[in-house]
């Protein structure tokens, strides 16, 4: 399981949202866990290796912000729980037309003996509605460098789009690790 982290968090002004209507469109989360011995520690490289208990070798890649990689030792027991989620937002109204992306990570280190936290980041991605064909069931989104093209699934949603209204997509990711003696 490799590590490889970027993120986001929006801040708006309560006065810019009181002109939107934010309509939610879909959103899902998946949650995944692995665990095992660490087998070997290499700080220089912040890797590490752990033998899961099905007997496969693991290797970590820990990203820069995790903080006292050198307090996981050898034979210590390591658990990493990774969930990731996707919010898409659909918004109306004058403000709704902003493009463009936001990102931040946010690092939650928990105190005590040995190394554990959680780590968030959250991507947030702008669009705005560019095209609208409901014969083919598609929607064209303009974003900060491209327009893509989207099918939809239901067709009832595409009675709520309009061109120039605002869509926002939301990725979080949640890595809590925690390290445990022996």
């Amino acid at each position: 399981m490799a590590f490889s982290l970027a993120g986001g968090i929006i801040a708006a002004s309560s006065t810019a949202l009181a002109d939107v209507t934010v309509i939610p469109v879909t959103g899902s989360e998946v949650t995944s866990e692995i665990s095992g011995t660490v087998e070997i520690v290499n700080v220089e490289r912040r890797m590490l290796t752990i033998k899961t208990p099905d007997g496969r070798f693991q290797v970590i890649n820990v990203p820069e912000q995790v903080g006292r990689l050198d307090g996981i030792k050898i034979g210590n027991k390591l658990t990493i729980t990774e969930t990731e989620a996707v919010l898409v937002d659909l918004i109306k109204g004058p403000d709704a037309a902003t493009v463009g992306t936001t990102q931040e990570t946010v690092v939650d280190r928990e105190r005590g003996a040995k190394p554990a936290g959680t780590m968030t980041d959250t991507m947030t991605l702008y669009g705005r509605i560019a095209a609208v064909d409901k014969a083919k069931r598609k929607v064209s989104v303009q974003g900060a460098k491209e327009t893509i093209d989207f099918t939809v699934n239901d067709p009832a949603l595409l009675a709520e789009l309009a061109v120039g209204d605002g869509v926002v997509a939301t990725f979080i990711r949640t890595v809590k690790g925690k390290v445990e003696m022996r």
